[in-house]
């Protein structure tokens, strides 16, 4: 698929809520390829597609599976070529899909919400950020 890329004049915060769950790297799902080729592509592509800098697009990343951390904040990296560097060495943590753990507020102009499309049964309970 082709998509045109548009440049926005004004600046943007992108937030990435990016799962690491083990079922990402399931060999039924294409095992670590799964993770180095469609996820960390993706991610790659994505930032590639915007002007990065402190007065343009910020990026930050929040990592998510039986807990949710913080990968990088909307400062960490000035350039594309730094962020990128950074998704290129970041490695799946693996665990659970635990969704509860993921909430959305008003941080950032635009947020991203990449699950292992899979929904489990289990109740994990309230979360609590790390």
């Amino acid at each position: 698929m082709v998509v045109e890329c548009v440049v926005c004049a004004k600046q943007a915060e992108i937030g990435i809520i990016l799962d690491h769950s083990t079922s990402i790297v399931d060999p039924s799902r294409g095992g670590y390829d799964n993770w180095e080729g469609p996820v960390r592509g993706f991610i790659t592509r994505l930032i590639e597609a915007f002007p990065i800098g402190p007065a343009l697009t910020r990026v930050g990343m929040v990592g998510f599976s039986t807990r949710a951390w913080l990968e990088y904040g909307f400062n960490a990296y000035n350039n594309s070529r730094l962020m990128i560097d950074a998704v290129t060495d970041m490695d799946i943590n693996g665990g659970e899909t635990n969704i509860a753990w993921v909430s959305v507020k008003s941080y950032c102009s635009c947020a991203i919400f990449l699950p292992d499309s899979r929904n489990p049964d289990s109740d994990h309970g309230t979360p609590k950020f790390e």
